[in-house]
């Protein structure tokens, strides 16, 4: 059987819920889908926020890695960085 995650949706299903069965089977699955997006939309704006938030606390210091081509006898050879021999 189906159930509410959230106790906010299930306090919203006993408030719509009436005598004729077929209908609260109606009214719970249209909950069961919007508690999904629901859950996922509020997921997906808190690892934004928390990644903004961490982004603000701490600067990118990283630089772009340098690439490095070298003509081998084979061919051409492609590093990042200094590579020792």
């Amino acid at each position: 059987m189906p159930k509410l995650k959230l106790e906010r949706f299930r306090k919203l299903y006993k408030s719509l819920k009436t005598p004729w069965k077929p209908l609260n089977w109606l009214i719970l699955g249209y909950l069961i889908g919007i508690e999904d997006r629901y859950i996922n939309i509020k997921a997906a704006d808190a690892v934004d926020t928390a990644v903004r938030k961490f982004k603000q606390e701490n600067p990118e210091s990283t630089s772009k890695p340098e690439i490095k081509m070298k003509k081998t006898l084979t061919g051409w050879e492609m590093s990042i960085g200094d590579v020792d021999e």
